[in-house]
């Protein structure tokens, strides 16, 4: 039997540390890959009273060299305060040399990153997959 690419990326994650945070509404959960990719699903809401959680955790888990994955995929809400991290995150990308990348398809992410025009300034992808293999090829 031949395993796929996604069957690899999938191993590669189960192998992971990983770790998780649920508090005001917002839930992450991550692998910490082996490849020093970190895969962070974020679901919940993001507005100003999780905002400031969601911050708080990136600056915690995720230094470079490590790369982050961010999976907005089940975020239900995004407020102005979460676009906000987003684009501290992104200055924080240039200024420390840290590799990211947004994993956003719904409706309820992508129209205030285009809306904002922070989607064009960020690296946004469909898949995770998608995201991971750019941060991959990026090495």
């Amino acid at each position: 039997m031949r395993s796929t690419e996604s069957d690899g990326l999938a191993a590669e994650a189960a192998a992971a540390r990983t770790s998780s945070l649920d508090i005001h509404g917002l839930r992450i959960e991550a692998d910490h890959r082996p490849d020093g990719i970190v895969l962070a699903r974020v679901s919940g809401e993001v507005d100003l009273l999780s905002a400031p959680d969601l911050r708080a955790w990136i600056q915690e888990e995720v230094a470079p060299p490590s790369s982050l994955v961010l999976d907005l995929d089940g975020v239900g809400f995004l407020g102005s305060a979460g676009l906000s991290v987003l684009a501290e995150l992104a200055e924080r990308s240039i200024g420390q040399q840290l590799r990211w990348a947004i994993v956003a398809s719904s409706r309820v992410v992508l129209r205030p990153l285009e809306a904002t025009g922070l989607a064009a300034q960020m690296p946004v992808h469909p898949t995770p997959d998608d995201a991971v293999r750019s941060l991959a090829a990026e090495n």
